[in-house]
């Protein structure tokens, strides 16, 4: 249990630092939250989705797959 908790913090910080990392390396689309869901910013959830959109989202579900791990594994004296 106690190998799991460790792993958990390793991808955790990794994903964090990683994901920091991604979102600051692309390039700003415009457009915003108002045109996240219509308009020009559709192409964002749709298919023209390439492999960066891809990778950030692989990175935002293991760092939140590694918190739910942290916190599973999380035990109080």
């Amino acid at each position: 249990m106690f190998a799991l908790h460790i792993l958990g913090w390793i991808l955790f910080f990794v994903s964090a630092a990683l994901l920091t990392v991604v979102v600051l390396l692309q390039e700003p689309k415009g457009g915003g939250l108002a045109e996240a869901f219509g308009g020009m910013g559709a192409e964002t959830f749709g298919v023209k989705s390439g492999g960066i959109n891809r990778f950030t989202f692989t990175l935002a579900a293991v760092f939140c797959g590694s918190a739910i791990l942290i916190s599973s594994t999380w035990t109080v004296a």
